[in-house]
């Protein structure tokens, strides 16, 4: 299938009424997590991913990408209005979000926040649609010495610039590895740590796995927390005026709109680097916006570049996350990874097949992120203040009604009781893991990426030797993972010399 075929009926399947319908749904689920504080886009799919086993393809990406593509402009709702970002990777526009709305603008930074979320996923999207013809030739040079060294590659990458101590996450990512190998091994069909369940036999589900370490691990949190979801909630605007300061806020989100477009192509670019997220792209954006503006004194004061920004780079980046998880089976994020697991319930698979037999497939996902953001701006301008009451709701009432949701899911896969106690099990695991700052999305990388990497070790193993990893690319991969972790050790060692 050619891109211009791929992408005229990536097209009519994504506007065509199954499938968005699909999208509709799960682009207004993904604001409404986005509005409520602890909840995030990792949530937001691994209840999506519950719902794909009965779907088609293109419905089922529909409906988790595009829960997926209006997490971020929920979250920015409750950064400007709440001071409280939904989720992580609206943490920077708490920069100048809030003082626009100590100043009466808060309809104004609502506005230019979601219209810049709007552009700047368009930007990330049209993006990879260009860059199908370059992976299709590059996929062509990995083989699997390559896609085990790349697989390595990403999980340092995760484990590094995530959040969470560095020695912890790859201690997390090796966790993931060894639980991959549960089950019967598919080269010598002997049972490994299975305890003689049969059950285990298959290994681990993966829907359990992701509902315990997101969704469960959340739900604990939040009812040791108790209280409301949201604190210190201002007083609400009126809907007049607040529509009125939303359509001005997105005409200056076009006003701004070169901004935009480096903003974006940061979020992009970093998008292609496994590991590095939203979060890292959005400060960064801000750093780049505040360096080249000529109101640097406004910057921190409710500055409206200091919105546009961040939200610009937070939306690219899920543009250059695709990129890698599409062409490489190799998901650099944890959203990323749902997505991947969401694609083989689909039946779908990643590499050369999807990039030279189902690139309709891809522009469903482009299509499906565009429509998806702009579905959430057009109703997040109108649902601004209903949608903000979710966060006056008490744990104690939301966590009992989330809980039964999330069991629900999590039986619904293999209608087992038996996937009831792995999510369970994963959840505590995953609230531990918060509380000791062990990261959870290295985990579940490396939970994802087990089986290709022990298939693809075995294939290097059986096709070059053990020294597989001398030829050309692997070895170059093999330097670039080693000098990195050399190089973060470096500077651990060095910051702790300059602290003593």
């Amino acid at each position: 299938m050619t891109v211009i075929e791929g992408m005229i009926s990536g097209f009519y399947q994504a506007i065509s009424l199954d499938v968005l319908a699909y999208l509709v749904v799960g682009s207004l689920f993904g604001l409404v997590i986005g509005v409520i504080p602890g909840l995030s886009g990792h949530f937001a799919m691994a209840m999506a991913v519950t719902f794909l086993y009965t779907m088609e393809p293109g419905t089922g990406i529909a409906f988790i990408l595009g829960a997926h593509a209006t997490v971020a402009q929920g979250g920015g709702l409750t950064a400007i209005l709440f001071s409280t970002p939904g989720t992580g990777q609206n943490a920077a526009t708490l920069l100048d979000g809030p003082p626009m709305r100590d100043k009466g603008q808060a309809g104004l930074a609502v506005g230019a926040a979601m219209a810049s979320c709007f552009l700047g996923a368009t930007f990330g999207a049209i993006v990879l649609g260009l860059l199908i013809p370059v992976l299709r030739e590059v996929v062509l040079f990995f083989g699997p010495p390559e896609v085990l060294v790349l697989a390595f590659l990403a999980l340092t990458f995760v484990a590094v610039l995530g959040k969470e101590d560095m020695t912890r996450s790859l201690i997390a990512a090796l966790l993931g590895l060894l639980l991959a190998m549960i089950g019967v091994d598919n080269v010598t069909n002997t049972h490994r740590f299975t305890m003689g369940s049969d059950r285990l036999a298959d290994g681990l589900s993966l829907v359990p796995v992701i509902l315990g370490l997101f969704a469960v691990a959340e739900m604990i949190d939040l009812w040791t927390r108790g209280g409301s979801l949201a604190r210190n909630v201002p007083k609400a605007l009126s809907t007049r005026e607040t529509q009125a300061q939303i359509f001005q806020g997105i005409g200056a989100a076009f006003k701004h709109w070169w901004l935009v477009m480096r903003c974006s192509a940061i979020g992009t670019t970093m998008g292609l680097i496994p590991g590095l997220g939203s979060a890292p792209a959005a400060f960064v954006a801000y750093g780049h916006a505040k360096q080249t503006s000529k109101n640097k004194d406004q910057f921190g004061k409710g500055c409206i570049e200091g919105v546009i920004a961040p939200e610009a780079a937070n939306d690219a980046v899920e543009g250059g996350a695709l990129a890698s998880t599409i062409a490489f089976g190799i998901p650099g994020s944890s959203s990323m990874a749902i997505l991947l697991s969401g694609l083989f319930i689909l039946g779908l698979e990643t590499g050369p097949q999807m990039l030279n037999n189902n690139v309709d497939i891809i522009f469903i996902m482009i299509f499906t992120i565009i429509l998806g953001n702009l579905i959430g701006t057009v109703v997040g301008m109108f649902l601004v203040n209903p949608l903000s009451r979710a966060t006056s709701v008490r744990a104690e009432i939301m966590v009992p009604v989330l809980m039964a949701i999330i069991v629900t899911g999590a039986y619904a896969g293999e209608r087992a009781i038996f996937d009831i106690g792995i999510a369970i099990f994963f959840g505590i695991l995953g609230y531990i893991m918060k509380i000791l700052n062990y990261s959870r999305a290295a985990l579940l990388i490396g939970f994802v990426l087990g089986f290709a990497v022990e298939k693809n070790l075995y294939l290097a193993l059986l096709l070059d030797g053990p020294f597989f990893w001398m030829e050309p690319i692997p070895l170059a991969l093999v330097i670039i993972t080693l000098l990195f972790l050399a190089a973060n050790i470096w500077s651990i060692y060095r910051d702790r010399g300059k602290g003593s």
